[in-house]
């Protein structure tokens, strides 16, 4: 089975995480989602909610099997460390629960449709590795953008458990564990765990670079589409290719609570109809699991954004400038509206 995946989150990315899980049930018919909680409050009520599809493991568990985390682990922060474990957890679940594949997906993304053909692809290809690339808006975009921050995202990355798929996977991992940190785009020569992905089709053999554009939509790229159909799921058409995709997954970065009454999202999305048909049901999705989080077990998620560093300055351009700089349109702003029984 192809459809194995993982993910990583703590307590208050539960709303995400649960909608992520939900999306899952609907859109796969058959899979497995292993999921790192990053505290003792994700780890817990994942537990009380978890299926035979759920599996969850804690960062007791990882450094258990990996302690060379644990040497790195006080110098960088929550983010940091996060982002430093995506492919340690991928490798935990081919060597602890000895799967022969596994994806790694963020917990801000939903599926709106089964990444089947995505995996076909891969196999008829004979590869052992997925890479998505960003993808951005425009040839202008991709020079400029490509080189800062990385030509691929760390969203959705498969690896097989076979030498070519190792082989990739070992060595990010190796790589995360050696330097991992939030940091000015262009700065450094890596940026946090991402652009590792751009030595891949270079070093590594087996390497399929996803050329699905209905994965990895997101911020970034999304005003590359347009609504071609919305009857049986969200039917794209790239207006640069004049050709359509099925909407698999798309990665909602960047969906904050502003204030309790306020959400902001970051889409630059011009076609209103697919702005409506993709955020306003994960909007929705979102505040309806806020709620169920509150009802069933009493807890209530925080509104504040993490702490990506420790740099002052990086803090209070990711705290009160980025939010500013990437409201394209009004209609990215949704009122929140009490929710009921």
């Amino acid at each position: 089975m192809d459809n194995i995946f993982c993910t990583l989150f703590d307590s208050n990315y539960l709303d995400k995480g649960l909608v992520l899980y939900d999306s899952m049930c609907k859109c796969i018919p058959e899979f497995r989602l292993y999921v790192l909680a990053c505290d003792k409050k994700c780890y817990d009520i994942l537990n009380h909610e978890s299926s035979d599809n759920l599996i969850v493991f804690s960062f007791d568990d990882l450094e258990e099997l990996y302690p060379s985390l644990l040497t790195i682990k006080g110098e960088r922060t929550a983010v940091e460390y996060n982002w430093t474990c995506s492919s340690w957890t991928i490798k935990y679940v081919i060597e602890k629960y000895h799967e022969s594949i596994c994806t790694y997906i963020d917990a801000d993304m939903r599926f709106f449709s089964s990444p089947e053909q995505v995996f076909q692809t891969m196999r008829d290809k004979k590869c052992s590795v997925i890479i998505v690339p960003h993808r951005f808006q425009s040839d202008k975009s991709e020079e400029k953008e490509g080189p800062m921050t990385g030509y691929y995202c760390v969203e959705f990355n498969t690896f097989a458990a076979d030498n070519n798929g190792l082989e990739a996977l070992n060595w990010w991992a190796d790589q995360c564990l050696k330097w991992c940190r939030y940091t000015v785009p262009s700065y450094d020569q890596w940026y946090g765990d991402q652009k590792y992905l751009n030595e891949f089709p270079k070093k590594f053999k087996g390497v399929y670079i996803c050329d699905h554009y209905g994965v990895g939509l997101g911020p970034w790229n999304d005003n590359r589409m347009d609504l071609a159909s919305n009857q049986d799921g969200i039917i794209l058409v790239d207006k640069q290719l004049k050709k359509q995709y099925p909407l698999v997954i798309y990665h909602f970065a960047g969906v904050r609570f502003i204030n309790s009454g306020l959400i902001k999202v970051s889409s630059r999305m011009t076609n209103r109809k697919l702005h409506k048909a993709v955020f306003d049901q994960y909007i929705n999705e979102i505040l309806e699991k806020r709620k169920y989080i509150k009802d069933n077990y009493g807890l209530v998620l925080a509104l504040s954004e993490v702490i990506y560093t420790k740099n002052p300055l990086m803090k209070f351009y990711h705290k009160y400038m980025m939010p500013v700089l990437r409201l394209r349109h009004l209609y990215n702003l949704y009122k929140v509206q009490e929710r009921k029984e």
